[in-house]
């Protein structure tokens, strides 16, 4: 245990390694919470200019326009030279050599950096998710998206940077994102009849944006929907004088359709009465999603989870109350999730204050971990809170949660966990709570949780899956070997047979051998869905450990130790233990005994087909 704290330590440390950037607002450069002062003004126009396209090549050409405008003094391309040396010498305070971001192409150069590391595209990654999650109806996230997008801003964007050509080109964009999405997240407040709570935040709107007439129709909506309709049309005088003096111009159709409505009182402008929520009715929530039809097997963990005793969390050198917790960890398409539902439908009866299910995505395909403030919103507002009633911060939202569940008997399902640090904020306070936690990482520093690895189904158990999900009728009459090959090749992986059964079942003329030549002489990590739920793994490891597991897919064995995996990877025992360690932490490697590491056949296939692709790029 200590070697392994040692290795968290380690990965923690790695982790804040690399400096943040901040462009909504003064750019700023962070390194551990410390300030890296940029100091010169050319270098804070060189850095902005790669960072709003980061990730692409920005011409020498364009650097030099930013910098100069359309004048450039002569040399200004030896000059562009020598600003990127000393660029590079400032970032060097906050990153070493082998991750420095700046890279020299050949025509110019690109910063390299991602959402973590970079407000500006975490904020359009965020909006981004928000508008889909508008678009699907779900206006509670769609808000919080928002929120959360617009929290990125610290003031006007690059306002520490004088560049004439990126004020032009670069943020009047910016700005129209930003007060869009201001707009569209008070219009959903607006919805929800919080029109008390954004009166004043409009207030400071409509000064600091007087040309938005959308601002100003949101602010005289609240104000008559908060009884004050003398003021409502005091605002529409208001803007109507501003743009008549200023710019010479009449407000616009909708100002005058929204005047007209106020002065009669037109019921059009009432808010629309609230469907029955939890919070009317004291209804508990029943948010578990419905069992799977093809759930097999894994009885003997259900009961140990099922039936885990409140002692098991009152610690005896701890005076602890708090939520019985356990975690479902495992390898991807191992069944955590489906087993997790199944342990909580059998526990729900137990929790008659509410059963709640949250996916914190955090290893999903395109999308960033759920933030945990964002996930206390939806569970806030499932038990009733309304947004008016909501903090701010994560950490009064946390303690909101963990006072309203204090002497409540809530079950919590959080499914698809990043890490520890993405849980511990979710954990409700009364010993009378339950959590069920899914993850394909160990959250072994996650305290007093009960931890259970789910392992491939055997043999019979995978069988029986097959069955269920093509049919009985269909394989009934097939050999019996032939149906033991198939469910090999498919490793005893639920994912894997779930998919090849429905492939077989949706194709009518094909028989077993059909199925068993294809696994066995195409792609089937691909044609079965396999290699994509790996890849999402996989892009979460360091460099140093995808290319050990890249190295584990050419050997023959499935077994390995510290020192085979040296020699492999021409490294110490030592550091070869520490990767080894680290991938059966990330459930890409299995430790049957201490020190001794096997390797699924489906992810040693996985790893050798990544070991190809970047040997052949």
């Amino acid at each position: 245990m200590l070697r392994r704290d040692a290795r968290w330590g380690r990965d923690m440390a790695k982790q804040a390694e690399g400096p943040k950037f901040h462009l909504l607002g003064p750019l700023r450069v962070l390194h551990g919470g410390r300030e890296v002062p940029v100091p010169a003004a050319k270098l804070r126009i060189l850095l902005a200019s790669m960072l709003l396209q980061a990730n692409q090549m920005v011409s020498a050409d364009e650097l030099v326009a930013h910098l100069w405008g359309e004048n450039p003094p002569t040399g200004a391309h030896t000059t562009l030279r020598s600003y990127v040396m000393r660029l590079r010498r400032v970032l060097r305070q906050s990153s070493d050599e082998r991750s420095e971001p700046i890279r020299t192409l050949s025509g110019g150069y690109l910063v390299h950096a991602d959402e973590s590391q970079l407000d500006l595209l975490r904020f359009h990654s965020t909006l981004a998710t928000a508008h889909r999650m508008g678009a699907e109806g779900d206006q509670g996230r769609e808000s919080a998206l928002l929120r959360e997008a617009l929290g990125l801003w610290n003031g006007p964007a690059l306002s520490n940077v004088p560049s004439d050509s990126l004020h032009r080109d670069f943020v009047p964009g910016l700005a129209e994102r930003r007060y869009s999405a201001l707009e569209q997240r008070i219009h959903l407040d607006l919805a929800r009849g919080a029109h008390r709570e954004v009166i004043a935040e409009l207030q400071d709107v409509v000064r600091a944006c007087p040309w938005r007439e959308r601002f100003w129709a949101q602010l005289m909506l609240a104000l008559y929907r908060q009884g004050r309709q003398a003021e409502a049309l005091d605002a529409f005088q208001q803007v109507s004088e501003r743009l008549r003096n200023e710019l010479g111009i009449a407000v616009g159709p909708e100002l005058r359709c929204l005047h007209r409505q106020i002065l009669t009182s037109d019921p059009v402008l009432d808010l629309p009465p609230r469907s029955t929520t939890t919070a009317a009715t004291g209804a508990a929530p029943a948010e578990l999603p419905l069992e799977t039809c093809h759930f097999v097997g894994r009885q003997k963990q259900l009961s140990q989870l099922r039936d885990l005793p409140a002692a098991e969390t009152q610690q005896a050198t701890h005076a602890m109350v708090g939520a019985r917790v356990c975690v479902v960890d495992g390898m991807a398409g191992v069944g955590k999730t489906a087993f997790a539902v199944r342990l909580a439908h059998q526990l729900a009866p137990r929790f008659p204050d509410g059963q709640l299910f949250v996916d914190l995505r955090g290893f999903a395909q395109s999308e960033s971990p759920v933030e945990p403030a964002t996930a206390l919103e939806l569970i806030l507002r499932s038990l009733g809170v309304p947004g008016a009633g909501l903090p701010p911060t994560e950490g009064a939202r946390a303690a909101l949660f963990r006072g309203l569940t204090r002497d409540r008997r809530i079950l919590l399902v959080l499914d698809d966990a990043a890490d520890e640090a993405q849980v511990r904020p979710l954990l409700p306070a009364g010993s009378g709570c339950r959590v069920i936690v899914t993850s394909r990482r160990r959250l072994a520093r996650l305290d007093h949780a009960r931890l259970l690895t789910l392992d491939v189904l055997a043999q019979d158990e995978a069988v029986q899956l097959f069955k269920a999900v093509v049919g009985p009728r269909r394989v009934g009459a097939e050999p019996v070997q032939l149906l033991e090959s198939v469910v090999r090749h498919c490793g005893g992986l639920p994912l894997a047979l779930t998919l090849a059964g429905a492939r077989l079942r949706a194709r009518p003329g094909w028989d077993l051998s059909h199925l068993a030549e294809s696994l066995a002489s195409g792609d089937p990590l691909g044609a079965y869905g396999v290699a994509r739920s790996l890849q999402l793994s996989y892009v979460r490891l360091s460099d140093a450990q995808q290319r050990m597991l890249c190295l584990l897919g050419r050997r023959q064995g499935h077994d390995i130790d510290g020192q085979a995996a040296a020699l492999l990877a021409g490294i110490t025992p030592r550091e070869a233990e520490t990767l080894l360690e680290s991938l059966a932490d990330a459930n890409l490697l299995q430790e049957p005994a201490a020190g001794h590491y096997r390797l699924h056949r489906l992810v040693q296939e996985f790893a050798a087909g990544r070991d190809q692709a970047l040997a052949g790029g």
